[in-house]
């Protein structure tokens, strides 16, 4: 677009560094500085479960401000309803889906089961006695989680960490019994025995663990949650600069070293278009808005 851009750029992240919200931006900001001749700044702006990064973000009015963002967007915005500044279908303008990941159902060996079914039969037998840990509040291992008892037809009591790294750490050592998280973080314990992977989310096999099953597939038919990341802009973005990123976005993901990057980290590469991503987001905000409904979680 001429004239655009006429200074430095802002990638905002709700999250820490080294999750995979920020590795996308950090990859998109290589990707875009030499194309774009302005740096682009990825900054981390920590808060409210990335609420205060999509906040700065639906303000910005200079068409030099984005955000790499992920599900916790459309499930912290469902689990938030009414208590937020800013509304993720009208203050946002969709640019393109970069990945999506599985979220997996994992247990402690201190837990008798060796399958989601005896999973859910205990829950069963022992209503609100197990503790399932996620990395917060409005991440999608929490929604998952949430999903996953409302279909199962279980209680069990939800563990919010900060993040996944200390959710891990507590998980080997017992204190919770079973975690609802992404899968990558968690396969080399797996494979070292240490904690068991009992089912995925998605709605086939994950490529990455193809002989684990899906919950779809043994006791949950049609159950289908893939954690998704992706990039935004505020709404009131020109169309010329959110077409040209999107191109820009596109042709990044067919990147072979791109594609392999992602792929190592345990996720798989999910371009869109704009109309695509926008389809995408509402279906998503629909489903957690209807998921909180009918469960009655909160984000607090």
């Amino acid at each position: 677009m001429p004239g655009w851009p006429t200074r430095p750029i802002r990638m905002l992240v709700g999250f820490p560094p080294g999750g995979l919200p920020d590795i996308y931006a950090r990859m998109l900001a290589d990707r875009l500085s030499p194309l774009l001749g302005q740096p682009v700044v990825v900054e981390n702006r920590l808060g409210g479960g990335g609420t205060l990064a999509n906040e700065q973000t639906a303000r910005a009015d200079d068409a030099h401000t984005f955000l790499s963002t992920s599900i916790s967007m459309t499930a912290g915005a469902a689990l938030r309803a009414g208590r937020l500044n800013y509304d993720v279908l009208r203050d946002f303008a969709p640019i393109s889906a970069i990945s999506v990941v599985a979220n997996g159902i994992f247990v402690h060996p201190s837990v008798p089961v060796n399958s989601i079914a005896e999973l859910i039969a205990l829950a069963k037998a022992q209503p609100g006695r197990l503790n399932c840990g996620s990395p917060g509040n409005g991440t999608s291992g929490h929604v998952t989680q949430e999903y996953f008892k409302l279909r199962a037809g279980i209680d069990m009591v939800h563990v919010p960490f900060r993040g996944s790294a200390p959710l891990v750490v507590d998980f080997l050592g017992g204190q919770v019994g079973v975690v609802i998280d992404n899968v990558p973080l968690y396969l080399p314990h797996v494979r070292e025995g240490r904690i068991r992977l009992l089912a995925v989310t998605t709605p086939q096999r994950w490529p990455f663990t193809p002989d684990v099953p899906t919950l779809a597939e043994t006791v949950l038919p049609g159950f289908d949650v893939r954690a998704w990341f992706g990039f935004v802009a505020p709404a009131r973005t020109p169309e010329p600069v959110l077409e040209a990123l999107n191109r820009m976005t596109q042709e990044m993901l067919r990147d072979p070293v791109i594609v392999e990057r992602i792929r190592s980290a345990g996720a798989d590469p999910s371009p869109m278009s704009r109309a695509e991503y926008a389809a995408f987001l509402r279906e998503d905000m629909a489903r957690w808005t209807e998921v909180v409904r009918l469960s009655g979680a909160t984000a607090d």
